[in-house]
């Protein structure tokens, strides 16, 4: 009789135990699910912000994001443009991609032929040195620059129909010259190559189905037709 006893008691432990662990498990759950509820956004998938500065170890501003970026802690106050822009020590832009600002130069800046977007780099002085860009005129292209200009460039310009390779000499700003031009427009193909002071020197051509076709001329002779 003792023994029945004891066991009906054991049973009803037994009952109550997993009773309370269900009950526990369901509190669990929905204690989690309400955690994740409150900590999702209210749009799911959308965080709106105007701008996010992200800093260093020593509070140093590094990366802006933003339309437009924060000004605080970098040096140009003047290119408010929709980017992500990323800061030397010093605050200079090394990087900007999205929509780009006015071109860098020794401290001054000035204007581009068209509005672009795309990605720019610069040097550890915030100068402009080349980079990928779409400009609102019709032109993609891929530049490396010089301290005063554009050294090196791949461009197509859809108005023009020329695609090809550009490279420059070395010059003063905003004074350029071409030494060799490359690429294809229409059915022709061809190469030029062109001294600083007196331009073209030799072109060689391909339109077409015609004959390749070689010109040059001695410094001092008219241009080439």
């Amino acid at each position: 009789m003792q023994e029945s006893t004891i066991d009906q008691r054991l049973d009803r432990l037994e009952r109550t135990i997993r009773w309370q662990r269900l009950i526990l498990g369901a509190m669990g759950l929905g204690g989690a699910a309400a955690l994740l509820m409150a900590l999702a956004p209210a749009s799911p998938g959308t965080i709106d912000a105007q701008a996010i500065r992200i800093v260093d170890a020593s509070g140093k501003p590094r990366i802006l994001i933003g339309a437009a970026p924060p000004t605080e802690g970098r040096q140009r106050k003047d290119a408010q443009t929709a980017s992500i822009v990323v800061l030397g020590p010093d605050g200079a832009d090394r990087l900007v991609l999205g929509e780009e600002p006015p071109v860098l130069v020794d401290g001054k800046t000035y204007p581009r032929i068209a509005s672009a977007y795309g990605l720019l780099i610069h040097d550890a002085k915030g100068n402009e040195r080349g980079g990928f860009s779409f400009l609102d005129n019709g032109r993609a292209i891929l530049s490396l620059d010089r301290p005063g200009g554009d050294a090196v460039l791949l461009t197509a310009n859809d108005k023009t129909g020329f695609a090809g390779l550009v490279v420059n000499y070395q010059n003063p700003l905003g004074k350029y010259a071409e030494g060799l031009r490359m690429g294809t427009q229409a059915d022709t193909v061809w190469l030029s190559l062109q001294d600083r002071a007196e331009g073209e020197r030799a072109r060689l051509a391909v339109e077409s189905k015609a004959a390749p076709k070689l010109i040059t001329r001695p410094a001092g002779a008219p241009p080439a037709p």
